[in-house]
C-alpha cells in the first residue's frame, strides 16, 4: 500500500482555500432579509389563459408553470447600496425580481449588460450572472425564488474572463 506524503496533507487545504477565493462574494448588501419561505412536495403545476381585459377588449395572456420534484420557495427583500454588487453566482432554479427604487445592471455569463430600473422585473437562473448598482441611490429589490428542494438559493461562482470589464470581481 502506498503512503500519502505529508506534503499533500498541507497542500490540499491550501487548494480548498484557493478554490473558495475564486468565488466572488457580494459587496454592499444593506438589507438581505427572507420574508417568507415554503415547500411544495412533488412540484408545482399551473396553467392559465386569460383573454379578456377588464374593459372587455381581448388581449391573450398565458402562464405555464411546471416544476417537477420537491421545490423550495423563498421571498426576499434586498437592498443593494450604490457601488455594490452581487458577485458572480447562479441559482438552482428560477428567481423573479422587481426593482422598486433605484436601478441595477444585470450581467449575463458573456458580460452583456441590461439595466433594470424601478418598476421593472427581471429573472435569473442556472447560468452564471451578476448584478451591480452603479447608480447614486440604493437599489431596492423584492425577489421570489423557486429552487430545487434542499439546495441553497444562491451558488457562488467564479467570475467569467470578461468580468474585468464589468467592475465586478
Amino acid at each position: 500500500m502506498r503512503q500519502v506524503s505529508s506534503k499533500w496533507l498541507l497542500v490540499l487545504p491550501a487548494l480548498v482555500l484557493a478554490a473558495k477565493a475564486w468565488a466572488t462574494p457580494p459587496l454592499g448588501f444593506v438589507l438581505n432579509q427572507i420574508l417568507a419561505s415554503g415547500f411544495a412536495a412533488d412540484g408545482i403545476s399551473e396553467h392559465m389563459q386569460i383573454n379578456k381585459n377588464p374593459d372587455g377588449t381581448v388581449t391573450p395572456w398565458q402562464l405555464v408553470l411546471q416544476v417537477q420534484g420537491d421545490t423550495d420557495y423563498y421571498s426576499q427583500h434586498l437592498v443593494l447600496a450604490a457601488g455594490g454588487y452581487s458577485g458572480w453566482h447562479s441559482h438552482p432554479g428560477v428567481l423573479v425580481g422587481a426593482v422598486t427604487s433605484g436601478q441595477i445592471d444585470f450581467y449575463d455569463a458573456n458580460c452583456r449588460k441590461r439595466t433594470i430600473g424601478a418598476g421593472q422585473v427581471f429573472t435569473e437562473g442556472d447560468d452564471v450572472h451578476a448584478i451591480s448598482n452603479t447608480g447614486i441611490i440604493d437599489a431596492d429589490l423584492y425577489i421570489s425564488y423557486l429552487v430545487k428542494h434542499g439546495s441553497p438559493r444562491r451558488r457562488d461562482e467564479s467570475a467569467p474572463a470578461c468580468a474585468v470589464d464589468t467592475g465586478i470581481p
